[in-house]
């Protein structure tokens, strides 16, 4: 699933420094404690002997430590003298490289509102692209995904690989026959995953195991049947995925296979279960590669059954990891499970 999008707004307040009026008649300065001279000025309700007094009451701007003599803005709780000392803590736009006050963070990046709005979304880290490449079904994706690429069968095969080293290692759990793997463009995967629920979006479709294709839907419950029109063991992941990215969506597709294998009591289970497991198993290889970006997407997720899937299977999992969720898919009486993750 692709990473959302968070609004990050920042206010401008204005605010006006009260002003200092001379009067006559008191005792000693309340911020220095010297004897007042025959004239005097109060601040703010205070009276006091010097404008050196009145300027240690004044309020000083955040960024170049300046009293403030007029107005001046807050923002966060901090004080500004200037719009030039108020942008210098504003976030800068990672494409046009402007300070903005109102943009978007996704995860660990920040964009300004209209770069987000003008640019491309890259199809591969879901990121707004400032100088994309369009592939030939249309898809945009950005110059750094563009760079680690996984755009032929021989890179495909390497990282398909590494996936299933670590989810073997992760689970300690063997692929009885690994599916083969088959690269496939937007057109193809839009055609194979037909069957898939209709709130699936085309470009978050980044994988697909062909023995678990259709949920079948009765009631409020729902059952796996095989798609007879997909070729048997085989697992589908669209071409020109960063390569981190299609490591992750590998072994989200390879722990579909190992729960087929070894825990065939699931195969009734809802469709939350089995997206959640697998997506637990992505995760894993995020926070040990430090996939933050990645991670970030899945954590963030909003799907009913991807998401809250995972952060159900998250919380049984615990600090045990696979032991837990091992444990919970072997013992968990199946036919109790909601239709829907709890949240």
């Amino acid at each position: 699933m692709a990473p959302t999008l968070s609004r990050r707004l920042f206010i401008t307040v204005a605010a006006c420094c009260a002003g200092a009026t001379a009067r006559a008649g008191s005792t000693h300065c309340e911020v220095c404690g010297r004897p007042l001279s025959r004239q005097s000025w109060t601040y703010e309700g205070r009276t006091l002997c010097s404008q050196a007094c009145i300027d240690q009451l004044r309020p000083k701007c955040s960024v170049c430590k300046n009293v403030i003599h007029g107005n001046y803005s807050v923002a966060d709780g901090k004080i500004y003298c200037s719009k030039a000392c108020f942008q210098t803590l504003l976030p800068m736009c990672e494409i046009c490289g402007n300070p903005f006050e109102q943009g978007f963070s996704i995860a660990r990046h920040q964009y300004c509102a209209r770069c987000v709005e003008k640019q491309p979304t890259c199809f591969s880290c879901g990121l707004p692209a400032a100088y994309s490449t369009r592939l030939n079904d249309g898809r945009e994706i950005c110059t750094n995904c563009m760079r680690w690429a996984v755009d032929t069968p021989d890179k495909a095969q390497l990282h398909y690989e590494r996936a299933r080293r670590q989810l073997e290692a992760w689970t300690g759990l063997k692929h009885t026959s690994v599916p083969e793997l088959v690269l496939v463009d937007k057109t193809e995967m839009v055609r194979l995953s037909k069957t898939l629920r209709k709130s699936d979006s085309p470009v978050s479709i980044r994988g697909l195991y062909s023995r678990q294709t259709m949920m079948t839907k009765r009631g409020l419950f729902g059952g796996w049947k095989e798609a007879p029109e997909l070729d048997q063991e085989k697992i589908y992941i669209v071409d020109h995925l960063h390569d981190e990215v299609f490591r992750v969506a590998a072994s989200h597709e390879l722990m579909h296979d190992l729960i087929h294998e070894h825990f065939p009591r699931l195969k009734t289970a809802p469709l939350w279960v089995h997206e959640g497991i697998c997506q637990q198993a992505a995760a894993e290889l995020c926070r040990r590669r430090n996939y933050m970006d990645t991670l970030y997407g899945i954590e963030e997720c909003s799907d009913p059954d991807y998401g809250d899937g995972f952060r159900y299977i998250k919380e049984v999992s615990g600090f045990q990891g696979w032991h837990a969720l091992r444990n919970w898919m072997e013992t968990v009486d199946v036919d109790s499970l909601p239709a829907a993750a709890p949240k």
